[in-house]
């Protein structure tokens, strides 16, 4: 566990196991003493007591399936790091590029993107990164990753002229929702931005 705040979650579902346990075990037991005593009569209180009780064990095992398992990230939720770099040309001998895309041999034929920052080859999935050419200045990523405006562009831009990338990553924080769901102190999401001058900057393999 990257945080002891995940303990939260760990004791809530153990306390709804055993509280499930209970539940099964208090209708088994009612359902025998009315068998012992040949009492078949309908009881009200019974029902009741009955449906209460797994009216709130479903509730809470609602619950704790939607905090552990819910994949949508909330900005409170999260805090975000973001670096910023210059791109290198690379080259291959024939062209000098910035973004060399890549196509991988996978069913979805999904493509990934190899650019030189600092003397060091780095390597995404598209499915996390996406690469903004030109004038273009659309964002189309994930809300919680940029939520400055055009004008951030603008100084990036002027100041790399037109060549840079931004990682972004968003670790849950250290509290008390994030720790019943399990997540605090791990990374929910990372995404990539690149940004090229034109397209002739890109070379496709």
């Amino acid at each position: 566990m990257k945080s002891s705040w995940n303990l939260i979650g760990l004791i809530f579902w153990i306390a709804l196991i055993i509280y499930a346990a209970f539940v099964v075990h208090n209708i088994g037991v009612r359902r025998s003493r009315i068998i012992l005593n040949n009492n078949y009569s309908f009881s009200w209180k019974h029902l009741y007591k009955t449906l209460a009780q797994l009216i709130i064990l479903f509730l809470g095992l609602g619950f704790m399936i939607f905090e552990t398992f819910n994949s949508n990230i909330r900005a409170k939720d999260v805090s975000i790091k973001r670096e910023y770099n210059p791109l290198v040309l690379d080259t291959n001998g024939k062209n000098s590029y910035y973004v060399k895309v890549l196509t991988q041999k996978t069913p979805n034929l999904n493509q990934s993107y190899s650019y030189l920052i600092k003397n060091k080859i780095n390597q995404v999935s598209s499915n996390s990164s996406n690469v903004l050419m030109g004038d273009n200045n659309a964002i189309n990523i994930p809300n919680f990753a940029f939520d400055w405006k055009k004008q951030s562009i603008k100084k990036l831009d002027d100041r790399y002229q037109k060549a840079w990338v931004i990682k972004v990553k968003a670790t849950y924080k250290n509290n008390f929702l994030n720790g019943i769901g399990m997540h605090a102190g791990r990374q929910a999401h990372e995404y990539t931005l690149i940004r090229v001058p034109d397209s002739s900057f890109i070379y496709k393999n």
